[in-house]
């Protein structure tokens, strides 16, 4: 049987009819995954579908959240916006240093290396002060050091005065303000001292002390032992009571003042008297307006008496 020769020069194999050329197919063993091309493995697998226009959309359906139990979290509802977030927490601040410990005062150290035993430092006051304590017994030979030693020279006693704690023992502290006129530098000596005791006086290391301390002595009580000429210095000399101790009472100890008319009889002493002085009749007439204190309260004279007083009066007239 001889073979038909293709024409219009077509010299490819006949291919099998549809039917078979599927059968073929379907027998024939897959290619391996290598021998893609580059530009099969790059396509996309998925077509994805064309985005719905707005009217085709679906509009959203509303779900209502089924009533909770007490304390139990709500189900069902839609889910809350993203939380925003949280602020970074605050850096811990740094600690504050420590304050340096302030350098004690010269002064205090030199009073102390001269009595380490009589000497005790308190501090500062508020304008940086220094405040050493004593006792009686070293009060003189510590305020004399603090005089004579060149580098103190405390020449002036610039106050002196106390303090009533009442319920302590000792119940007062002296204190004595000392200045050096040369150096220009101050110091402030404390001194414990027991009701009814007493300390030594400071006249012989200052002369100054003599009327302070009589004052101290006068408002205080606290007697200063040695003192030249140790009496009151503002009061009188039978006052009773010291008036700056907190126990003194303050109407004073049974006194009542003088009216202005009374003090002008008496030469012009404003001052008090006692309680129980007895008025004679010519502060009797003199008192009456411009009383100061409640001395006494003049009885207002009967009817009999305004008219003796008017009888007398008409009588002298008539006698004239």
């Amino acid at each position: 049987m001889s073979e038909e020769t293709p024409q219009n020069g077509d010299h490819s194999p006949e291919r099998p009819d549809e039917g078979e050329g599927a059968e073929i197919a379907a027998h024939a063993s897959p290619e391996p995954e290598s021998a893609a091309t580059p530009e099969a493995s790059a396509a996309p697998t998925e077509q994805t579908a064309p985005e719905p226009t707005a009217e085709e959309k679906p509009e959203p359906v509303a779900v209502e959240a089924a009533p909770a139990a007490d304390g139990a979290p709500a189900t069902g509802s839609a889910p809350a916006a993203d939380a925003a977030p949280k602020p970074a927490p605050p850096k811990p601040k740094p600690e504050p240093e420590p304050e340096p410990e302030p350098e004690p005062s010269p002064i205090v150290v030199a009073l102390t290396g001269a009595f380490p035993s009589a000497v005790q430092v308190e501090g500062e006051d508020q304008e940086a002060v220094p405040i050493v304590r004593t006792d009686a017994d070293n009060l003189v030979e510590v305020m004399t050091w603090l005089r004579d030693d060149p580098e103190q020279r405390f020449d002036y006693l610039a106050n002196l005065t106390a303090i009533d704690w009442t319920e302590r023992e000792p119940r007062f502290d002296m204190v004595y303000n000392l200045y050096s006129i040369s150096h220009r530098h101050r110091l402030t000596v404390k001194c414990g001292c027991a009701d009814g005791e007493g300390v030594p006086t400071m006249c012989d290391v200052w002369r100054g002390a003599d009327w302070i301390e009589r004052e101290t002595y006068d408002l205080y009580g606290i007697e200063f032992l040695g003192h030249p000429d140790l009496r009151r210095i503002f009061l009188s000399d039978d006052w009773e009571g010291f008036p700056l101790r907190k126990d003194y009472p303050l109407e004073g100890p049974n006194l009542e003042l003088l009216t202005r008319q009374q003090a002008a009889f008496r030469g012009g002493r404003f001052d008090r008297i006692r309680g129980e002085h007895e008025i004679n009749e010519q502060e009797r007439q003199m008192a009456g307006p411009g009383i100061v204190g409640a001395l006494w309260t003049p009885t207002p004279p009967t009817m009999e008496e305004v008219e003796s007083d008017d009888t007398e009066s008409a009588t002298d007239t008539t006698g004239d």
